[in-house]
């Protein structure tokens, strides 16, 4: 158990820091798009073709894992990440960012799914839920701190430097897998994946109504808080960079503390009533935002809620590994990190096409709304998903 805890710890604290140099980004990305002369309908796809190119690899990055194992992917990933986020910082031009963007996700995508990959596989059992959220806690973690200190390095070294500083935090990242051993069982165990087995995996009824709600969640999360957020607060309140950082920093806060006692709670009573929890809170916190005017005190109130509604997810990721075949976990993984990434591309740019309508000028109530609603949905679909860990909770219950 106790060398069980240390490695999820350490995967844990580098993807922290992998998520940290992403999110020392986001204050700043939507701006960073804008000053290359481009329409705010185009700034989505500076987030979303991370997202995209993410999307596309994070199939085959679970499939490579199941196949020659965790760590190579990760070290590649990490290699990708460092190049592609000095390349963004240098870019002479909007399409040089959007280079810089895809490669970034390419590299994103080999290493965090490996690494849910190895936390899945080694936390399996009436503990997974805390495990996992013990990883996704400190991965939240990760992403309080990094928007104040891309706000801070934009307001100091201009809209480029929080590349750079993405770039060096990656690098630290880097080094630290390096030490990292992967466990022999892990190599023994690895398995081809044909067609069919992918097949059966994508056509499990409760597989999919899971990852539904891993859509809507990620979908959220990159049009509302990484694109909708910054352009609101910065069109419609006038706030400067390192503002919109602390404004963004709340909800990761907020979502990093209450993570690992939702996952500890989803091993109680199981994965279903905490995930729904979050999907239908997150969509009153969602409709909010737009509803407190330039009234900038209650608009961070607002979005400490909505940290705290994100971060009854937990053991989401949890929830399709439960599902999941042991043996085509990290496959599994991956399509679920395909789905998540979907809502990550299709968020950005939807939203942002909608804020639009306000003409440029501001950001108007409707872009808030629709994902509001596909929150709901999502929510209420997941009522007819099996949920294995209510049947492991009684055992749980009496240690």
């Amino acid at each position: 158990m106790r060398q069980r805890v240390l490695v999820i710890l350490n995967l844990s604290l580098v993807s922290g820091l992998v998520i940290l140099g992403f999110s020392v980004i986001s204050p700043v990305l939507p701006q960073y798009a804008l000053s290359f002369s481009v329409s705010v309908a185009m700034t989505g796809w500076a987030v979303s073709a991370y997202a995209l190119a993410r999307m596309l690899m994070d199939l085959p990055a679970g499939i490579l894992a199941d196949r020659f194992g965790r760590k190579r992917n990760m070290v590649l990933g990490l290699v990708l990440v460092v190049v592609s986020s000095v390349l963004s910082g240098f870019a002479p031009s909007y399409g040089w960012l959007i280079v810089g963007r895809v490669v970034q996700g390419l590299g994103s995508a080999l290493y965090m799914t490996a690494a849910t990959t190895w936390v899945a596989q080694i936390s399996a059992g009436e503990y997974r839920g805390r495990f996992m959220s013990l990883y996704s806690g400190l991965v939240f973690a990760g992403t309080a701190f990094g928007p104040t200190i891309g706000g801070y390095a934009a307001a100091r070294y201009g809209l480029s430097g929080p590349f750079f500083i993405y770039g060096g935090i990656t690098a630290l990242s880097l080094l630290a897998t390096s030490i990292l051993k992967e466990p022999d069982r892990s190599a023994s165990s690895r398995t081809r994946v044909s067609l069919s087995d992918v097949r059966a995996i994508m056509t499990n009824r409760s597989f999919l109504l899971v990852n539904c709600a891993v859509l809507t969640l990620f979908f959220l999360r990159a049009g509302v808080r990484s694109t909708l957020v910054p352009l609101y607060a910065s069109l419609n309140l006038g706030l400067r960079e390192h503002e919109i950082g602390l404004l963004l920093t709340v909800p990761a806060v907020a979502t990093s503390l209450i993570s690992v006692p939702s996952g500890w709670l989803s091993d109680r009573i199981g994965r279903k009533i905490p995930i729904m929890a979050c999907l239908f809170l997150s969509a009153i916190a969602v409709v909010l935002i737009p509803l407190v005017g330039t009234r900038v005190g209650p608009l961070f109130a607002v979005m400490a809620f909505y940290g705290l509604a994100t971060g009854m997810q937990g053991a989401i990721s949890a929830w399709p590994a439960d599902i999941a075949p042991s043996e085509k976990l990290g496959t599994a993984m991956g399509f679920y990190r395909v789905v998540g990434d979907t809502g990550f591309v299709l968020g950005p740019i939807t939203v942002a096409y909608i804020a639009q309508t306000g003409g440029g000028a501001f950001v108007p109530t409707l872009p808030f709304v629709v994902p509001a609603a596909l929150a709901l949905v999502g929510g209420i679909a997941l009522r007819w998903a099996d949920d294995p860990a209510v049947r492991r909770a009684p055992v749980d219950a009496e240690e």
